[in-house]
């Protein structure tokens, strides 16, 4: 009998323990973890999954009235490479001449040749206007969903382009410039040697280059607009304007 009382005792008590524990972990919404010894808070949101500088680069053609430390103050910060035609801290990736709105797709030409031969490392690559924001959550998943992927992968919004007076441009399907996102994959096949006439709408020459060097094997995937947000940030009780002021 005194030996079933003290095992009951012991299961009771194993018991109670357990019970405290599962209780702590449920309550504290920040839990500790050990870094080089020592205990890091991790915040309510956070996942333990967070980006690389392997797993993600965020360009953004930018001007000398870009204000970059609004992105930079943004979770895409630590990814983020500008992309400019001038001297000066804020520039990650030059394109040397001087461009304007008339030259951008000479502009996007270039950092696509910087990306294919300088970033050979990193597996996804976002392009963000400098008016315009994306869900990090959305990014992460969409990471999670297509990485291991050998088939190119382009995110965005499509539009079919008719150019009859360029055969390398008509018929090709290219992203929204407020945001595309592609994989190595894209790069590795991507044709930034394509010969057109006129000035053309520098997204439409990126998917292009797309349409030349992949071929039809590139998976289209369309993008959630409700995790992008274009001149306009709105939700709950915030509402910004991410669009250029009138006097820059």
């Amino acid at each position: 009998m005194l030996i079933q009382i003290k095992n009951l005792n012991v299961r009771n008590i194993a018991l109670a323990l357990f019970l405290c524990l599962l209780i702590a972990e449920l309550t504290f919404v920040g839990t500790s973890i050990y870094s080089e010894g020592r205990p890091r808070f991790i915040p309510y949101g956070y996942s333990r999954h967070e980006f690389t500088n392997d797993s993600l680069v965020v360009v953004m053609p930018i001007n000398e009235n870009t204000d970059t430390q609004f992105y930079r103050n943004q979770w895409l910060g630590d990814y983020l490479h500008t992309v400019c035609d001038f001297d000066g801290p804020d520039c990650s990736l030059s394109c040397n001449a001087k461009s304007t709105y008339e030259t951008l797709d000479k502009k996007t030409i270039c950092f696509t040749n910087i990306l294919k031969q300088e970033f050979k490392h990193v597996n996804f690559f976002i392009k963000l206007d400098d008016d315009a924001l994306v869900d990090k959550e959305y990014v992460r998943d969409m990471i999670e969903k297509y990485k291991g992927y050998n088939r190119p992968v382009y995110i965005s919004d499509f539009i079919l382009n008719l150019d009859g007076q360029n055969p390398v441009l008509d018929g090709s399907y290219y992203g929204n410039g407020k945001f595309y996102m592609f994989n190595r994959a894209l790069l590795d096949c991507i044709n930034t040697e394509i010969k057109y006439k006129g000035r053309r709408n520098e997204d439409a020459i990126f998917g292009a280059m797309v349409y030349n060097g992949c071929g039809p094997n590139v998976l289209k995937i369309t993008e959630d607009d409700s995790k992008i947000w274009h001149k306009q940030y709105e939700n709950k009780n915030k509402k910004i304007d991410l669009s250029a002021l009138t006097n820059h």
